[in-house]
């Protein structure tokens, strides 16, 4: 194995005795876990920085930094125009963010690590300990004994900190979609604001959608609107209407106006109905999602009924029973247990429950949050003065307004 800081130093030779040192390699990061050097990079007198293909190569000695090429006249100018889309990894990769996906954390590849196998030169590993810095600022003569950090490269995630480069497909894995949302944005706080969004980029979109929910509101700002409009869009149209209401309120109102505008209808409406309560309130820490069912219906009609509503909203441990899906007055709550073990032929109103605890939507929030976690509820409605059935406080919303100000960004999303 050489390493990247090593490599810098060697020098290309050829069979006339002509020489040049190295500046950089070349690499094609989307070729396997390991990605090949494709081409070396070197200073040739009089032609600037020139550029020779690794199967130029014709052995290499690296105890004595030496790489024999077939002539290095016959390298091609490189200027600097011509390598932008070209990953290099002194100039790209060292010292970038990566994230270890095995280890689910972000790094700094503080040197990287070559392996030449079948006259091959393969990227292998990362180097993120403190010792590599060392060793290149003293130029490979201390910190060579000292113990090494390596990160396998198959597990590695890089980030050029660029959303667009992540838009346009480029040489990504997409490793990271190994992990799970919460997990994902853990690593995207942890990392500058635009490496974030180029991170959320390379996800599906209701991966995406659930990443940027479980964001603290500073970073999930940050994100959105580095974001472009189109990804913005589409992800605040996967959100849960409370999360996404909570986005909205937060951006400029000319901005807020133009997403609410062309969301879809049910999202936008949703999202318009959420805004009209003050955040400090029960209806301002509602969701409006739930899974509502006439009261009148047998326990089969309302699983047919469900089938489909279910897949979209994010809470779905109580079904609510209202007079009919007009008015949307509340007459029991049932659970999915009840839906899914009584005989399809009872009716719910013996199933369900008549008497609902529930809260008008401007009691305060945090009385609201107090109730569902003091009475150990999943949730508890809100409802207007007529009994209409507005949305439901749930448990996760409510341990995130009572918790103490350092946990609430860590307090987990139960339903999204």
């Amino acid at each position: 194995m050489v390493m990247l800081s090593a490599l810098r130093r060697h020098r290309l030779v050829d069979s006339r005795g002509h020489s040049a040192r190295v500046t950089d390699v070349a690499v094609d990061l989307s070729v396997g876990d390991y990605p090949l050097v494709t081409r070396v990079l070197y200073r040739h007198k009089g032609h600037g920085t020139m550029a020779i293909p690794w199967a130029d190569v014709v052995n290499t000695n690296w105890r004595k930094q030496r790489i024999q090429v077939k002539d290095l006249d016959a390298g091609r100018a490189a200027p600097a125009a011509s390598l932008r889309r070209t990953v290099l990894l002194g100039r790209d990769v060292l010292d970038a963010l990566i994230l270890d996906v095995a280890a689910a954390q972000a790094m700094r590849a503080n040197d990287l690590w070559l392996r030449e196998e079948q006259g091959e030169l393969k990227l292998c590993a990362a180097d993120a300990s403190p010792w590599a810095v060392l060793r290149r600022l003293a130029r490979g003569l201390l910190g060579n004994g000292a113990e090494r950090r390596l990160v396998d490269w198959k597990n590695l995630e890089f980030l050029r900190g660029d959303p667009q480069a992540a838009r346009s497909g480029g040489d990504y894995h997409r490793r990271i979609t190994r992990l799970p949302p919460v997990t994902i944005a853990q690593l995207a706080t942890a990392v500058p604001y635009r490496h974030a969004a180029e991170l959320l980029t390379l996800l599906p979109d209701p991966v995406a959608a659930d990443t940027l929910e479980a964001m603290t509101a500073e970073r999930q700002r940050q994100v959105f609107e580095t974001l472009d409009e189109g990804q913005s869009l589409r992800l605040l149209a996967l959100m849960a209407p409370d999360t996404a209401t909570d986005l909205v309120g937060r951006l400029p109102p000319d901005e807020a106006r133009w997403f609410l505008e062309r969301l879809p209808p049910d999202s936008a409406q949703r999202v318009i109905e959420l805004l009209r309560y003050p955040e400090d309130t029960a209806g301002g820490i509602m969701t409006n999602d739930v899974p509502v069912v006439p009261a009148g219906i047998t326990i089969g009609e309302a699983r047919s009924g469900l089938r489909e509503h279910l897949r979209a909203p994010d809470f779905v441990y109580y079904v609510y029973a209202v007079a009919d899906l007009e008015t949307r007055r509340l007459e029991g709550v049932f659970s999915l247990r009840d839906l899914l073990v009584n005989d399809e032929s009872r009716l719910l109103a013996e199933i369900m429950q008549h008497d609902v605890l529930a809260v008008d939507p401007l009691e305060p929030a945090v009385q609201a949050a107090r109730q569902v976690c003091e009475l150990h509820l999943a949730a508890l409605p809100v409802v207007g003065r007529d009994r209409r059935l507005l949305g439901a406080v749930t448990v996760d919303t409510a341990l995130a307004h009572i918790a103490p100000a350092a946990w609430r960004d860590q307090t987990i999303r139960i339903f999204s």
